[in-house]
């Protein structure tokens, strides 16, 4: 990579490495698993083709990134070292969730904490992430979820969670819901039996309750976001009955 901050500091360094456009992006995609370079196209909207390639070529370049054969439909998938940034990646996506709820201001990631209406994959990671910010000790296990149509597969090892694409290894518990219940959740909107209430599930309920216990926030958060989408409603409304009243005064004049 030729772009260079040129400081002898082991984060300028990284940055050398990763600072660039769309990089990061391209290993966030790759923490579910291995992907073909149409997938991880479409999975990107606004890079273009060649930008794309070029950055693949750097992160295999620098040992992040490898193809996992030589043929016309190769896919492309984390080595090890590639693999080791995923604490890093879930702390800033972490950070980057209470960065943005703390500001009074509203904003595009505001309205995509919101959301209920997010790419499944996004909402996978974001389970994983909770899951190993928030979750109490628990035997190991193996859980199968899907959101929607996607399939995942939950490994939580050692008190570490991890999601991958795909539902083809055995599990002792299996879950189904859609993306609206799972940020439902992770929001704190919905607790645990409120949550298995709407989850299609199968398998150890021990397992099951733990998992969703995972990435739902507690007490002080679920009402920290009650009271931020109290306001937003309120908001809402207000902004709804100006709009009446303007529309109101337009059809007397």
């Amino acid at each position: 990579m030729a772009r260079t901050y040129n400081q002898d500091c082991v984060l300028a360094y990284a940055l050398d490495l990763l600072g660039e456009r769309w990089t990061l992006l391209i290993v966030r995609e790759l923490f579910l698993g291995p992907r073909r370079f149409g997938d991880l196209h479409a999975a990107l909207p606004g890079i273009g083709t060649n930008l794309l390639s070029k950055r693949l070529k750097e992160l295999e370049e620098a040992d992040i990134v490898m193809t996992t054969s030589k043929e016309a439909r190769s896919q492309y998938r984390l080595t090890d070292m590639g693999e080791n940034m995923r604490p890093a990646l879930r702390e800033l996506m972490f950070w980057s969730i209470e960065y943005f709820m703390k500001r009074p201001e509203a904003s595009a990631p505001k309205e995509c904490i919101y959301s209920n209406d997010l790419q499944p994959d996004s909402v996978a990671l974001a389970a994983e992430m909770f899951a190993c910010k928030c979750a109490q000790p628990h035997d190991n296990y193996v859980l199968q979820l899907t959101i929607d149509d996607s399939q995942y597969t939950y490994f939580f090892m050692n008190g570490e969670m991890t999601a991958r694409r795909g539902a083809d290894t055995p599990a002792v518990a299996r879950m189904s819901c859609d993306v609206g219940v799972m940020m439902r959740a992770m929001r704190g909107e919905i607790y645990v039996d409120e949550t298995l209430s709407q989850t299609a599930w199968s398998g150890n309920p021990g397992v099951v309750k733990h998992f969703i216990a995972a990435f739902t926030p507690g007490t002080d958060v679920a009402f920290e976001v009650a009271e931020l989408i109290k306001r937003r409603q309120l908001q809402e409304a207000g902004q709804q009955a100006k709009a009446r009243a303007i529309a109101n005064a337009a059809a007397e004049a």
